[in-house]
């Protein structure tokens, strides 16, 4: 999955429970299980400001340390 600055605006527009959704098949497309976790209405706005606040330099840097993990 491509994430790009279109992506994150579209997360970013997205209803509670639909990113909460994406943000599970996100994780579980990752390998990583998030179980029972529940996301609060609070972590979801800071969420969406992140996303939408995003630079290319941002998204740049998130891609390095991603791939620095998967290479472990």
């Amino acid at each position: 999955m491509k994430i790009d600055k279109n992506l994150l605006d579209q997360l970013a527009n997205l209803d509670d429970k639909s990113l909460s959704a994406a943000i599970r098949m996100i994780a579980a497309s990752s390998g990583v299980s998030l179980g029972d976790t529940k996301f609060d209405a609070a972590s979801l706005d800071a969420l969406r400001s992140a996303m939408r606040s995003a630079t290319d330099e941002d998204l740049a840097n998130a891609k390095n340390i991603f791939e620095g993990y998967s290479g472990q």
